[in-house]
């Protein structure tokens, strides 16, 4: 079949799904189906040559579109950017002609209303990728665009695309129960996780020397963005408890976002916990694997809408995990049921401290968290599922709710 994977970042950019995107391209082409590609000029904190507007990449046919830069501190910029990549998307839909489509979610919801349109003008078949679910997120994290008209607007579309797509996948049984309360009937939801970053790739980098870990330290690390609605403050102020009796013990902060001056006002001065700038996964890789523990936080309600994918990465490199996240959502169960991991039982941080207490001494093997990974959801394992995706739009097997 001829497949068109897009999203609005594609490898070399850094972003985590441009990176995944390369890998399950490349995994369907091994499978003999002719793929495609389509995505902005790389942008996104590139770290190698940009690639061409138009390229062979492999087996992948790679298009990509212009658009504008510097539109983080842009809002006119990513408007503009929103919708030359939306028209666009569509225009390539139609180009390509394709017989299965996929689109994720960014730009938000945008994106995949018009690939699905495309896809149904055009005959093809079409899989929605949610990495989270809009316009909910801006609901639960209180955002302008969850609320009166806009929202509304908002739900109206995603539930168009809902409706025209062939294949739903989302990242946890949480997302798949939120999507269900649309009351929208039989939507042909498959959950699969996203895998490790730390696939097949052969790009390795050595990381700054500074930042590696000293002899005789043990590690906790949070790597990727610090954003506003992960509960940072709660996390550090938690993991501190445990610092202040623990002398060999430290808590690296590995990546950017709109919290860093704000933890970096509060604990800047503890010499126990470091602040490094955004790395390259390839360099970053290490810095985690050397690791004790990796931390996961999420904003009160956010695991019905979004599942970090840090957790993939963190276990794919044989880290245990603290989540403060709900005890009642899957990445909870998931690591009670595993043992690879704990959550705190309350949102206070004697609880954070607590639970990181007890997975210190639980002393995890690194070697345990890696072999559950490969056998539960390895590279392999989720490229099989995608594979049977669309080994089912030829053999159609019916709409049904995997994992």
């Amino acid at each position: 079949m001829k497949v068109l994977l897009t999203h609005r970042y594609f490898w070399p950019d850094t972003a985590p799904y441009a990176i995944m995107l390369r890998a399950i391209g490349d995994a369907l082409a091994e499978t003999g189906h002719e793929v495609h590609t389509f995505s902005s000029i790389a942008s996104y904190r590139v770290s190698a040559d940009p690639g061409a507007r138009r390229e062979k990449l492999g087996a992948l046919n790679v298009n990509r579109v212009w658009a504008f830069s510097g539109e983080k501190t842009n809002l006119l910029k990513q408007l503009a950017n929103v919708l030359i990549y939306s028209v666009a998307l569509f225009a390539e839909v139609l180009r390509v002609r394709p017989d299965v489509v996929t689109a994720s979610t960014f730009p938000p919801i945008a994106a995949a209303w018009s690939a699905s349109l495309a896809a149904r003008l055009a005959g093809a078949k079409f899989v929605y990728h949610l990495q989270d679910i809009h316009p909910e997120v801006s609901q639960i994290s209180g955002g302008r665009l969850g609320r009166g008209v806009a929202m509304r607007l908002l739900r109206w579309m995603d539930n168009q695309t809902l409706r025209r797509s062939d294949a739903i996948i989302v990242l946890s049984q949480d997302m798949a129960e939120t999507l269900a309360a649309r009351e929208l009937g039989d939507l042909p939801l498959h959950v699969i996780n996203n895998f490790s970053l730390d696939l097949a790739g052969d790009t390795r980098a050595a990381p700054p020397e500074a930042l590696c870990k000293a002899p005789g330290k043990r590690r906790i690390i949070f790597a990727g963005n610090l954003g506003r609605f992960q509960n940072l403050d709660l996390l550090a102020e938690g993991v501190s408890q445990v610092l202040a009796h623990e002398p060999d013990l430290e808590l690296l902060f590995l990546g950017d976002g709109v919290m860093v001056a704000d933890l970096k006002r509060r604990w800047g001065r503890n010499p126990q916990i470091r602040f490094a700038d955004f790395l390259p996964f390839e360099q970053a890789r290490e810095l985690i694997r050397d690791s004790d523990v990796g931390l996961v936080s999420l904003s009160p309600g956010i695991y019905r809408v979004a599942f970090p994918s840090k957790v993939m990465t963190y276990l794919g490199l044989g880290v245990p995990i603290l989540a403060l996240v709900e005890p009642q959502s899957q990445l909870a169960r998931s690591l009670a049921a595993s043992g690879l991991g704990a959550f705190p039982e309350t949102g206070a941080p004697e609880a954070v401290a607590a639970a990181l207490e007890g997975l210190l001494a639980q002393g995890i093997r690194s070697e345990a968290v890696s072999d559950w990974y490969e056998a539960n959801a390895g590279f392999d394992r989720v490229t099989a599922q995608w594979k049977q995706i669309l080994a089912d739009f030829v053999r159609p097997s019916g709409r049904r709710a995997t994992t």
